[in-house]
C-alpha cells in the first residue's frame, strides 16, 4: 500500500487544484469531492478507513473557491467547464483511469454534488465508471426542491459581510451536520470551521454566479445504464435524501438507493461502517467485482 500523496494540480486557467491519494494505485479508483464551503480534510475517516485502502485508490480534492485550492473571485471563474478541468487535472496527477466520482452535499448552488454533471457535459469520452450522489443530487433541477428549510437559511449568511454573523453562521452550520455536535472533537469541528473560514464572501458568491451545471448530458447516459449511486441518512436536517432518489429514479436505469437509517448530512463521519460498505459494493460492482 503506497504512502498518502499530496498534489498541486495546474488546472487549464491556471488554477491550482489541491488534491491527495492514499492506498494502491492499482485498486479501482474513486474521486472524493466535499461539500459547500467545506475542504478534503471532512473525509479523513474513509481515508484512513483500512477497507478502503485495501481495496480502493482513493483521490480527494479541495475544490476550486474552497480549502487550499485557488480562488477566483469573479463569477467566470467557476464555470462549468473549469469543474471539468479541474477533475481532468487531478485525473492526470493521479494516472487515474476511470474512476468513480463521489460528490458530497450541496448548497442552493449545489456546487459539488453537480460537479459530475460538469464532468460528463465537458469531457468526451466521459472519464468516468460511475458516480456516488452523497446527501447530493444527481438531477440538476433537485437541488432546491431537496433543501429543508433549515438548509435553506444557511447559504444567504454566507454572504454577509458582518463578520458576527459570518462567523456564527460557520459555526451552527457545522453542527447541523453531525447527528451529535456535541461529541465531535473538537479538532475535527475546529478544523471543519477552520475550512470554511477560508472561503470570503466574494467567493461564495462568485461561486454562486459563476456555476451553472448543465446535467443533459448525465441524465442521458444514465438513460444508458450509466451506474449511480443516492447515499444518504434518513435523518438529514439539511436535504431531503428521499427527493433525490425519487427524482433520479425516472433518468438512471442503473440506479442503487442506499437510505441509511438514522444517519444524519456526514454519513461518511457519523455512519462509517454503512458508508464504507455501500461506497466499496457500488465501487467494486462498477468496476466487475463481486459484491462485499
Amino acid at each position: 500500500m503506497s504512502a498518502p500523496v499530496s498534489k498541486l494540480c495546474p488546472s487549464s486557467d491556471g488554477t491550482i487544484i489541491y488534491a491527495e491519494a492514499a492506498g494502491n494505485p492499482v485498486n479501482p479508483s474513486v474521486v472524493f469531492a466535499h461539500g459547500f464551503a467545506l475542504s478534503g480534510i471532512v473525509f479523513d475517516k474513509l481515508f484512513a478507513d483500512t477497507r478502503m485502502l485495501e481495496k480502493l485508490y482513493l483521490v480527494r480534492y479541495d475544490v476550486r473557491g474552497h480549502g487550499r485550492s485557488g480562488k477566483p473571485v469573479v463569477a467566470d471563474g467557476y464555470a462549468s467547464s473549469l469543474y471539468a478541468a479541474d477533475f481532468s487535472a487531478v485525473a492526470k496527477e493521479f494516472s487515474l483511469n476511470k474512476p468513480v466520482f463521489v460528490g458530497w452535499s450541496s448548497g442552493v448552488d449545489a456546487v459539488v454534488a453537480l460537479i459530475t454533471c460538469d464532468i460528463c457535459s465537458h469531457i468526451s469520452p466521459v472519464p468516468l465508471t460511475g458516480a456516488i450522489a452523497m446527501t447530493g443530487p444527481l438531477v440538476a433541477a433537485t437541488a432546491v426542491k431537496a433543501m429543508k428549510p433549515k438548509g435553506l437559511e444557511f447559504l444567504p449568511k454566507f454572504y454577509s459581510s458582518d463578520a458576527v454573523t459570518a462567523l456564527n453562521t460557520r459555526v451552527e452550520f457545522i453542527d447541523a451536520l453531525f447527528a451529535d455536535p456535541d461529541n465531535v472533537p473538537f479538532a475535527v469541528k475546529a478544523a471543519w470551521i477552520g475550512s470554511t473560514v477560508l472561503q470570503n464572501p466574494e467567493v461564495t458568491t462568485a461561486i454562486n454566479a459563476g456555476h451553472k451545471p448543465d446535467g443533459t448530458k448525465l441524465v442521458e447516459l444514465g438513460a444508458k445504464g450509466f451506474p449511480a449511486m443516492v447515499l444518504f441518512g434518513t435523518e438529514d436536517e439539511l436535504t431531503d435524501g428521499g427527493v433525490f432518489a425519487a427524482e433520479a429514479r425516472p433518468y438512471f436505469t442503473d440506479l442503487e438507493v442506499a437510505a441509511i437509517e438514522g444517519g444524519r448530512h456526514s454519513v461518511f463521519y457519523d455512519n462509517v461502517d454503512e458508508t464504507v460498505r455501500h461506497i466499496l459494493s457500488f465501487c467494486l460492482r462498477v468496476n466487475g467485482k463481486r459484491r462485499l
